[in-house]
């Protein structure tokens, strides 16, 4: 097993050549993401199975489904590696009286399912938390390595180490990045539903929070999220509600609309004011919106992406990401 680990850690560290694309699934409401999965093995490296969430002593509740075990044998079969998400918005187990069980669970689950590793997604903790998720990433990673398995992290985006949303503060990055394998940055809702008319991931903003990423871990371990979905603001009010490409496609198809990009954020922009309907103001994210994130990328040499909103997002995004990855992935491999 050590054997193992060593290889896996190896191709981390040296990931110059590796560029990896990951997705969480399901990560919205739309029915094709699975689809979208099956249809696009061939560029994408790791999934993200939404899976499972902790309860109040840490004992893992299990929303994977009847055909789990069917979906994760096609992924791996098909060359990918498959790191569950563990969701949690409370923090109860970390304390030091739970923590060891918490872990064990974790882990007895990796290794009885055949598991790549798992993805630690514990969001909206208080600043208290701050050192105790620290300390149960760290025991987590080591017990995880000890068995040749991955410890992913997905973490609140922030462009400093203590900025004033309390939960991106709780996020010890030096820690946690150390402790794990992929650092996965949640780099979307830059504006969010409550808020007005926004882009989803400002470009500019986004920059930041990879360039702070990378001053505190190595950038071939960060993988920078990228949102495939979008906003849609009735009267051009908060809250929005989530979108696909299909949809707002849809509405440019059927009321002849002309959208416009934001400069911002390359995303399409849609406004839909028809006499007797209530108007629509729509971003959302297409291939060309992927290309130029990609493109603004490269200059941070990140060790890929990973993306949130499968189902309903443009198909040419696919093919952009075939044509413009760097590299191939090697991570685990």
């Amino acid at each position: 097993m050590i054997a193992v680990i060593s290889v896996l850690l190896a191709g981390l560290a040296s990931a110059q050549g590796s560029w990896c694309v990951a997705v969480w699934y399901p990560s919205s409401e739309h029915p094709g993401g699975a689809t979208s999965i099956e249809e696009n093995l061939d560029v994408i490296d790791v999934v993200h199975p939404f899976w499972f969430t902790p309860d109040a002593t840490g004992n893992l509740l299990d929303n994977s489904g009847t055909n789990a075990s069917e979906q994760v044998r096609t992924w791996q079969d098909a060359g990918a590696l498959v790191l569950p998400s563990v969701f949690s918005g409370h923090a109860g187990y970390l304390s030091e009286d739970l923590r060891p069980s918490h872990v064990a669970a974790i882990v007895d689950l990796v290794l009885q399912r055949g598991y790549d590793g798992i993805d630690i997604d514990y969001e909206m903790f208080p600043l208290s938390t701050r050192e105790p998720f620290s300390m149960f990433v760290e025991v987590l990673a080591a017990a995880l390595h000890a068995h040749g398995k991955l410890l992913a992290v997905t973490v609140h985006a922030k462009t400093e180490d203590t900025p004033p949303f309390e939960s991106a503060a709780a996020q010890d990055w030096r820690r946690l990045a150390a402790a794990a394998d992929i650092f996965n940055l949640m780099t979307y809702d830059y504006t969010n539903r409550d808020e007005p008319p926004g882009p989803v991931a400002d470009r500019d903003w986004v920059d930041g929070v990879v360039a702070y990423a990378s001053s505190v871990t190595e950038p071939t371990d960060v993988r920078v999220g990228l949102p495939f979905y979008g906003y849609s603001w009735t009267r051009a009010r908060p809250p929005a509600r989530a979108t696909t490409w299909e949809a707002a496609n849809r509405l440019v198809e059927q009321f002849g609309l002309t959208p416009e990009r934001d400069e911002a954020s390359g995303e399409l922009t849609v406004d839909l004011d028809v006499r007797g309907l209530p108007r629509q103001v729509i971003y959302v994210s297409d291939a060309v919106t992927l290309g130029l994130r990609i493109d603004a990328l490269a200059r941070h040499a990140v060790g890929g992406v990973a993306i949130w909103g499968l189902g309903g997002e443009d198909p040419a995004a696919w093919g952009v990401l075939r044509e413009t990855r760097p590299a191939a992935c090697a991570v685990g491999r």
